[in-house]
Parts: structure tokens; sequence; C-alpha cells
């Protein structure tokens, strides 16, 4: 028996018990370890993972993540897609309701840059490996009210390869569906506003997805 093993169950300290109460303990034979319990685990659709290094065994419950089939779509989400910065003006994750209203409809979350004018500022983000086609969802503000203004955007991998070009006007979103060559992962959406105007750029998660 090995009296030095811990257990993490959801990432806190536990103590096995076996079915009389008491205290059950892993053991360690010729380089393997044996865990108690571990068909009762499994059973419950329990992870169980053991780290060598740490003398640790870790457990957790609830449902697994499981891996997208080929040619099934997934939501942009923090599992799935990164931000990374690559314009001079500020970029990164939104939540902030007031800046993701567009007409009646209310976001949950987006990749933004600010200070969006004629010169263009853009937002980065990476993808899962393996990923075939992509949906992006992009929107556009800009800071004033008194008349409609209108902005370009631009979709392109880092050598500068656009997948995708259009104009978008203030408050509104447009819908992107790519096409990705093989091995790439990382997509740089450059926007341009009025001369002398501060506008966002958006990539809208709640209707952007990845395809493998």
């Amino acid at each position: 028996m090995n009296h030095g093993i811990s257990f993490l169950l959801n990432g806190k300290a536990w103590t096995a018990k076996d079915a009389n109460g008491a205290k059950a303990v892993p053991i360690s034979y010729k380089g393997t370890t044996y865990v108690p319990l571990r068909a009762v685990a499994e059973a419950t659709g329990a992870n169980i993972r053991y780290d060598a290094a740490k003398q640790q065994i870790s457990i957790t419950t609830g449902p697994v993540a499981e891996t997208p089939g080929k040619g099934e779509r997934t939501p942009f989400s923090v599992n799935n897609v990164s931000h990374f910065k690559w314009s001079y003006y500020p970029s990164g994750i939104t939540r902030n309701k007031e800046d993701l209203q567009f007409g009646e409809t209310q976001y949950e979350t987006a990749f933004m840059v600010t200070g969006v004018n004629s010169a263009g500022q853009g937002v980065a983000f990476k993808v899962k490996d393996g990923t075939q086609k992509v949906g992006v969802l992009v929107g556009f503000k800009t800071s004033e009210t008194d008349k409609d203004y209108t902005g370009t955007y631009t979709i392109s991998d880092k050598d500068g390869q656009a997948f995708a070009t259009g104009k978008i006007e203030s408050g509104t979103v447009v819908e992107n569906v790519l096409v990705l060559p093989d091995q790439t992962t990382e997509l740089y959406v450059k926007f341009k506003g009025p001369a002398g105007k501060d506008s966002t750029g958006y990539v809208i998660w709640d209707e952007s997805w990845l395809e493998n």
C-alpha cells in the first residue's frame, strides 16, 4: 500500500473509503499504481488521472468534453479560440452588454478592437489545429450617431492572404464563412472606419463557429 499518494476530487483534497467506511489506500506494485474504487468512478462517468511526479490522483466528475466529429460545427468558446495582440490600439475580449447590443439583438461575448479609423486597426485570434472551416460574425460601431457611417473589414491569415472582405454599416453585423488552408490557425480581422472617428470592430462569438 502507498500511503504517500493523495486524492483530489474536483480540485479538493478527498479521502477514499471502502464499502465499510474505512480509508482505502492506493497500491503501488512494480511501477504500477492500483486505485481503489476505479470501477465505481468510471461507472459514474468520473475522469481519473494519475500524476507520478506529484504522487497525486485527480478525479473530475461531471460531463466530459467530447471531441467534435468531422464536419460538426462548434461555437466559439474559451476552449477553441484565443486572442493575441496584433493591433496598436487595445484589443481583447468584451462581455459588456452595451458594447454587444446590435439593434434588437443582445450578444454575450466578442473579440474587439478600439481606435478604428481610416488607417485601420485589427483583432487577431487563433483557432484549434485541424480546423477546416470557420464562421466569423463581425460587427462594427462608430462613436458618432449623427448620420449613417460605413466601415470595411478584411479577414486574412498571417501572410496576408485574404479570405473575406466587405463593407459594414455602423451598428450592424455581417456573417462570413471561411475555408481554411491546411495548418492555418491564426486569423487577422482588420477594420477601417471613417476618418477622424473613433470606431470599434468586433468578432462576435455567439454566432461564430469552427468546423473540423
